[in-house]
């Protein structure tokens, strides 16, 4: 049983003792499956076990649960009328005594109590005696359902809850007084509930999914009851998606809800309307404090105690949390969903709130700011109050400064409650405009040009058709979502809007990249402030940074970098794969696949990268599916050959791989377009390596040299610039270059470009040790399943730290064996054959033998393709499964 380890042994130790144990956890914490799986364990021991099920419904008369008793025994024993009649006697004489009158008579009672007993008795005749029961909370007096089986001896489990004693008499004992020992079932570490979720699963789950989960429920996180229970309405309501083998959230960013029936969520619907609305406008306000509780009630119309009992009674069952200033939160996100299937009751509070602020019906000066920031969230509830504009103006003016954020959302509302035409409208929608840009809403600016096309696009000193259809298209690219149909009509018949709307309709083809040139010309209308001066081309190299771009054009202190959308979801898949965190790029690229239309030069990216972590890490199935989804006509060619190329020799295809680099070299020498060069510094290096290795044709180093330093002093770029160094190391084996392209690495580049670097050092320099660590230290970082280099013993051996894998999945080919392990891996710490001879104490001739067998047996062509094999991960086929 997954995380209940300790419980279970300390449980195991306490067999066929006469003690009394408490299993106590909140609903959900498993208790009911740890007392299964104890009776399981210890049935294969004897027969002396029954379980008992309290919350069957023992009748509240019944104080020793007697029926329970009986039925348990039936259950445990079937044949007992048949093969046992001093079982089947006692059992007869129970029922018979286990009426409401027996209770009424101390005779009777006892009489009864010794008849149980003797039942009880039963189970400790050949071995030791066991009961197990399951919610003892429930009993209607738990000592004495548990007195006669303690009194013979037996050993008794218990479990309950702690919560079930809030409402009984205060003479009820509760039972962690009388027990021998309490077991308390804390909360499941992370690992371990992610691990239960995947099992729930039952084939394959995203990554992001049980962290998801995790987040959503906050406190309740740990409980695997309620994880189960919510992971399972997810699935029954159709929240999950199977997409590339997968199973993913459909809406990564809707997060998940708590069922319907959890306790919780009834809780809080026994608070009534009261308890809705005050947990409506808790999680949605920001900040609501109890300080703001006299406004709520005059606004609803509550009386001020009853409201106060209300966030009592929820702070009491966890569904708010009040810290020492008083200010209330919801702890656990996926109870709002479940009780607020939406923002309307929130929304309808902050009206009743803003209307009671501008009657002014408290007996102070209401706070112009609070007052504001109500009419904000009251949204659309709120009718239009033309006499509120200035109110609003002037607090986003005073919140611009420090609160950009918040100056916006109170000029958006400013806007909704202008008159039709009124000049405040052009002023507002100017100043708004840019701010939305700055502070990175995209959604927002998407919503406010919508917006401003209903209305009408103002007259006076207002943004004009052109700069609206700007606007549009950049909210279209950053969100993720095509300009919409009636605003393109309302744009469309003014001339100068056509460049804006053709820019976005481009880049939802997906045909080519993000071009400078387009950038600049799209955009021109927008006057933002502070724009870069930049060249004409890419400024970084062979890259594709589209956020980069957007800041150098519109000005880095104008733009304001995107958080949602595919924009910056390219933008951490691209920083976590250059930092060597790959572990989450699979989820990620599945993620962006889901989020909208996968038709963006974005997604291509994505798609190639995606490729190349899968084939990095083994995943060559997983690898072709991207590649074909990306498809070999895409806007990045180069890159597309570098992850193809990956796959390929990877998986044996050196002569393919070879082909697919020269074809795109053989067809580069015309390509000026920028997405056609994006990547083309990887491409080279991997093409290097290719050639540079056993059946390679190192005659034409020299010519990729000369393409690198071609590319280079035309574009720039730190990882373009280590490229050509490379290159030039293996043309010319000249191994300064290649430390100086290390060096370069080190600074500006990714991981897993410095990782091929130092390899290159290693096979140029005299003494290639160091720059072997190095490169395995970089392997090592580059995440938990990735990059590993399981040799296990044979790498121990060598002196090399082993790591661990999973290779339980593996069949079919040949192990290395004897030799071969550590051969290979001192191989991979760039050792010669004489080198590895001296530290084996073997002839170089039986290094040279083996060598032939490992080729053979991993299909690497060379020794430089072994040892990145090693450092990749890739030979875990290959190893023998102890």
């Amino acid at each position: 049983m997954s995380g209940r380890e300790a419980e279970l042994s300390a449980l195991d130790e306490a067999y066929g003792r006469p003690l009394l144990f408490i299993v106590r956890g909140q609903a959900g914490m498993g208790k009911t499956t740890l007392l299964r799986e104890v009776h399981r364990t210890w049935r294969r021991r004897g027969p002396g076990i029954i379980r008992i099920t309290c919350s069957a419904g023992i009748p509240r008369w019944d104080l020793f649960g007697a029926r329970a008793v009986v039925k348990a025994f039936g259950d445990s024993f079937p044949d007992s009328d048949s093969g046992n009649s001093a079982l089947s006697d006692a059992m007869a004489a129970v029922n018979r005594l286990c009426l409401p009158e027996s209770y009424g008579s101390a005779r009777a009672r006892s009489a009864l109590f010794a008849e149980l007993v003797r039942l009880f008795a039963y189970l400790t005749e050949d071995a030791p005696g066991a009961v197990l029961i399951d919610d003892l909370h429930t009993a209607p007096d738990p000592a004495l359902v548990v007195a006669a089986a303690h009194r013979v001896g037996c050993t008794v489990v218990a479990t309950y809850r702690e919560d079930g004693w809030a409402t009984r008499p205060t003479s009820s004992a509760s039972p962690r007084t009388f027990a021998d020992r309490v077991i308390d079932l804390s909360p499941l570490p992370d690992d371990r509930i992610d691990d239960l979720v995947a099992v729930a699963a039952r084939e394959p789950l995203d990554q992001a999914v049980a962290p998801a989960l995790r987040a959503a429920l906050g406190p309740l996180a740990g409980n695997p009851g309620t994880v189960l229970d919510t992971f399972e309405a997810l699935r029954r309501e159709g929240h999950l998606v199977r997409f590339q083998g997968h199973l993913c959230l459909r809406e990564p960013a809707a997060g998940p809800a708590l069922p319907d029936d959890h306790a919780l969520v009834r809780q809080v619907a026994e608070c009534g309307a009261t308890g809705g609305q005050l947990l409506a406008i808790t999680a949605l306000s920001g900040r609501f404090s109890m300080d703001d509780l006299p406004d709520f009630a005059a606004a609803t119309g509550r009386a001020l105690a009853a409201c106060g009992r209300t966030v009592d009674r929820l702070v009491a069952v966890g569904a708010l949390v009040c810290d020492e200033h008083g200010v209330l939160r919801v702890p656990c996100p996926a109870l709002v969903p479940a009780v607020l299937p939406g923002p309307a009751r929130a929304a309808e509070v902050h009206r009743a709130l803003a209307e009671h602020h501008l009657r002014a019906d408290g007996t102070a000066a209401p706070d112009p700011a609070v007052t504001s920031d109500h009419i904000v969230l009251a949204g659309s509830a709120l009718p239009p109050i033309p006499s509120v504009v200035p109110l609003l103006e002037r607090q986003a003016d005073l919140a611009l400064g420090a609160f950009p954020v918040r100056a916006a959302r109170r000029y958006r509302a400013a806007l909704r409650h202008c008159e039709p035409g009124d000049t405040a409208y052009s002023r507002i929608l100017a100043a708004l405009l840019p701010l939305l840009v700055r502070t990175g809403d995209y959604d927002g600016l998407a919503e406010t040009v919508a917006e401003t096309v209903v209305v009408g696009v103002p007259a006076g000193g207002g943004p004009r058709q052109a700069e609206l259809a700007a606007y549009a298209a950049l909210a279209a690219v950053h969100t993720g979502r095509p300009v919409p149909a009636p605003v393109r009509e309302a744009l469309a018949d003014d001339p100068e809007t056509r460049t804006a709307l053709e820019f976005a309709d481009g880049w939802f083809t997906g045909r080519e990249p993000l071009r400078t040139s387009q950038v600049r010309l799209a955009f021109a209308r927008l006057h933002l402030g502070g724009v870069d001066t930049v060249p004409t081309d890419v400024t970084d190299g062979d890259r594709f940074d589209p956020v980069a771009l957007f800041g150098q054009v519109l000005g880095t202190a104008a733009y304001g970098e995107p958080v949602t959308g595919p924009l910056a979801a390219y933008a951490r898949i691209v920083r976590d794969y250059r930092d060597g965190d790959w572990a989450g790029i699979p989820s990620g690229a599945r993620a962006l696949e889901l989020a909208g239309p996968p038709c963006t030069p974005v997604h291509h990216a994505v798609r190639l990268i995606a490729a190349e972590v899968h084939s990095t890490t083994g995943d060559y199935e997983g690898s072709a599916a991207w590649l074909e989804s990306a498809g070999h006509d895409g806007p990045f060619p180069a890159l597309w050959a570098w992850a193809s190329m990956g796959l390929a020799y990877r998986t044996g295809e050196w002569e393919r791989a070879r082909e697919l680099g020269w074809s795109y070299c053989d067809r580069s020498a015309d390509r000026t377009a920028e997405g056609s060069v994006v990547g083309i510094g990887r491409l080279l290096v991997r093409l290097a390596f290719t050639e540079w290795g056993e059946g390679g044709r190192r005659e034409l180093l020299p010519r990729l040299r000369t393409e690198a330093e071609r590319w280079y002093s035309r574009l720039g770029g730190a990882e373009l610039k280590a490229a050509a160094l490379i290159t030039r190391a293996f043309a010319e084996r000249d191994t300064d270059s290649a430390i100086e392209a290390v060096d370069v690495l080190r600074e500006h580049g990714g991981r897993s470009e410095l990782l091929r670097a130092c390899v290159t050092v290693a096979f140029l320099a005299d003494d290639p040790r160091p720059w072997h660590q190095e490169a395995h230290d970089i392997a090592r970082g580059l995440g938990d399943s990735l990059h590993r280099t399981p040799m296990t013993e044979s790498m121990g051996a060598s002196g090399l730290a082993p790591m661990t894998c999973d290779d339980s999945a593996r069949s079919g080919p040949a192990v290395l064996s004897g030799l071969e392990g550590p051969i290979t891996a001192l191989v991979g710490r760039g050792l010669t054959n004489r080198q590895i001879a001296r530290e084996l104490q073997v002839s170089e001739k039986t290094v040279e033998n083996n060598l032939t067998q490992v080729f053979a047996k991993t299909g690497c062509r060379s020794r430089l393709d072994l040892a990145l094999a090693v450092m990749e991960g890739r030979l875990t086929a290959f190893l023998p499964r102890s």
